[in-house]
């Protein structure tokens, strides 16, 4: 956690010095008023920091905590768009500025043109207004985003068809959910909403792709017990994600099954329904083994000395995992993480760092779906994306 202390913190400081740079200096305000903006906004972007060093111990300790974490975490989603707009105008100036200042020190000064300074009245009014309607735009967008993000998750319907698939399975029905995340801004009366939701899918197996919470058991037990009323003929299953090994894997591993959830940790179990047999197996998160060298993330380990089974269903979080799944010969492989990005821009920036971002995809024979989460991270917010809880139906190919 260390590390991932210093990069929030440096990104947090970066910010800061950038806008209170190209936002509040060009302002034709007194000084006194600079410095008040200037510390408004280090405030509001270090300022939720505090929740991490606060226990929630009691009722007004976790309002005040919850407060916080709403207006810090709302505003870092709105600077994270403003910002996008702002180096979209920066960085082609002040790269035609380097490219002329190189082209000026390489050019002999009698040949060099006659160089007029700069207009800075006319910079700075250029510069506020561009300002301004950034501004205008991205105020709307997170208002937006939070009422997206917030809404009722939407089902989205997928089949799976497999080869060879016996009648009796034709037409079962999987409901998954992913990354839901309870924890600073998601509570208990929001995972009622999509517990009731699941449930009224009447589906016959429920299973969640990890990144079910974002914080320790003590503090977060009474936001999840809803998912204790999550059912299903076939059961509720559950592999973990990276934000379970933030946030205590083995106590979290212990309450889900107190709530009737079983985990599944580089392990299989077979589900006979009497007209049909569904191997269901889960693999630790990708990187669980950096965190807890005994939860290598293993597919191969996890169909090891499977029975006999008529199609197989692998629970894995990151989507990369689907490279092992298919060498492992899973039929299908159910993931999330990847949030589709959540929210504008980031919905396309995350092509250049996954490969598979939402969903369905097909694999060296091995078919792929990535939820793009039932809940959110970070920032309350969601632009071109959507809360999502899938209903898979096994179909005959």
């Amino acid at each position: 956690m260390s590390y991932w202390f210093i990069i929030v913190m440096t990104v947090s400081t970066l910010l800061v010095l950038y806008l209170g740079w190209r936002l509040i200096n060009p302002l034709r305000i007194a000084r006194s008023r600079k410095i008040t903006l200037w510390s408004l906004l280090a405030l509001l972007l270090f300022g939720h920091r505090l929740t991490w060093v606060l226990h929630r111990t009691n009722r007004y300790e976790l309002i005040v905590c919850d407060c916080i974490d709403w207006v810090g975490f709302t505003f870092l989603g709105f600077i994270s768009i403003l910002v996008v707009f702002m180096l979209a105008r920066d960085i082609p100036s002040l790269f035609g500025a380097l490219m002329s200042g190189l082209k000026r020190l390489f050019t002999r000064r009698s040949q060099r043109p006659y160089f007029i300074g700069p207009n800075h009245a006319r910079r700075r009014f250029l510069l506020n207004a561009s300002n301004g309607l950034f501004l205008a735009a991205a105020l709307p967008m997170t208002g937006f985003g939070v009422y997206n993000a917030r809404r009722k998750p939407s089902v989205l319907k997928n089949d799976l068809f497999v080869l060879d698939l016996p009648e009796g399975l034709d037409g079962f029905t999987i409901a998954q959910i992913s990354d839901t995340h309870i924890g600073p801004t998601i509570r208990a009366d929001w995972a009622r909403k999509v517990v009731d939701a699941v449930n009224g899918l009447d589906p016959d197996l429920i299973v969640h792709t990890g990144d079910m919470v974002d914080g320790a058991v003590d503090g977060l037990k009474t936001d999840v017990l809803p998912f204790g009323d999550l059912n299903a003929p076939h059961g509720v299953w559950f592999c973990t994600g990276n934000h379970e090994y933030y946030s205590g894997v083995f106590e979290w591993l212990s309450e889900a099954r107190r709530l009737g959830i079983r985990p599944l940790v580089n392990e299989h179990a077979l589900i006979d329904t009497g007209r049909g047999r569904l191997l269901l197996a889960g693999v630790t998160d990708l990187r669980a083994g950096r965190m807890v060298p005994g939860h290598v993330s293993s597919p191969s380990k996890a169909m090891a000395e499977a029975p006999e089974h008529d199609v197989s269903v692998l629970l894995a979080h990151q989507p990369d995992s689907v490279y092992a799944a298919s060498e492992a010969g899973f039929d299908i492989q159910l993931s999330g993480h990847t949030h589709g990005g959540q929210y504008f821009p980031y919905n396309y920036v995350i092509h250049l760092f996954q490969t598979f971002v939402r969903g369905p995809y097909i694999h060296d024979g091995t078919q792929l779906y990535v939820n793009m989460g039932t809940g959110y991270w970070g920032p309350p917010m969601r632009i071109g994306t959507m809360p999502e809880i899938t209903l898979h139906t096994l179909r005959r190919a």
